[in-house]
């Protein structure tokens, strides 16, 4: 039986252009930020979630782009009042130690800690991180069953960096046989694709010259896009 997570995976494979994986991640965090705009936030285990992890920054954006500020008012405010609560316990807790204390029992030192970790927290950013696991999972899960959906797999030219480095990482367990299928499916396609975006990158460069203003773009019209896509991935 397949996995839960199969169509949204061949959805994403069946794109016509660019990192299927970033694909599969931008169609997650859309319903992932339409998930916690819903009534759902108003869910005592949500909200103890939100209140504990906190947002970053742009899935903040994208939640107050959600147009539902009451509902964006309503978590951060109980989010703040769980941070203030642990700030002031940190403080009045630790408060006596000698100025200027520098051991990592200093309350200075915890509150930095503490606050470092609300800056880096996101319930969304940990719910897309859990379910694309999964995506991976069924990924790989439908390529090595082999049929069409294998094919379908195969049949992608390459990936951005970031998400070639998720599927490296995860070759890593494979025995022989497995890896040379791995070196074969992804590997070589991708170096042979990257090797095509030089050329075109290089092509788009020489169009800077007026000497070749004239001249076609071939496929290099696009390919600064490309390349940035390449090394940074696209959130969709």
């Amino acid at each position: 039986m397949d996995h839960i997570h199969t169509i949204p995976v061949l959805d994403a494979l069946r794109e016509p252009q660019g990192c299927a994986f970033c694909v599969m991640r931008g169609n997650l965090e859309r319903t992932t930020v339409q998930f916690i705009m819903s009534p759902a936030y108003m869910e005592d285990d949500v909200r103890r979630e939100t209140n504990h992890a906190g947002f970053c920054k742009r899935h903040l954006s994208a939640m107050y782009d959600a147009q539902n500020r009451l509902g964006l008012a309503l978590m951060l405010h109980t989010h703040l009042l769980y941070v203030n609560d642990k700030l002031d316990g940190l403080a009045k807790g630790d408060f006596a130690f000698k100025w200027p204390g520098k051991s990592k029992g200093d309350p200075i030192d915890k509150l930095s800690q503490y606050a470092k970790t609300v800056d880096a927290g996101c319930y969304v950013c940990n719910r897309v991180e859990k379910t694309f696991d999964r995506y991976m999972d069924t990924f790989f899960h439908l390529w090595g069953k082999g049929g069409d959906e294998a094919e379908l797999i195969k049949a992608q030219s390459s990936y951005c960096l970031p998400h070639f480095i998720n599927l490296l990482d995860a070759a890593a367990g494979f025995g022989k046989s497995k890896r040379e299928r791995f070196m074969e499916d992804f590997v070589r396609k991708q170096i042979k694709a990257m090797r095509g975006l030089a050329d075109d990158l290089d092509w788009f460069t020489q169009k800077f010259d007026h000497r070749n203003a004239d001249l076609p773009w071939n496929n290099a019209k696009d390919a600064l896009l490309r390349a940035v896509a390449l090394f940074g991935g696209s959130h969709g």
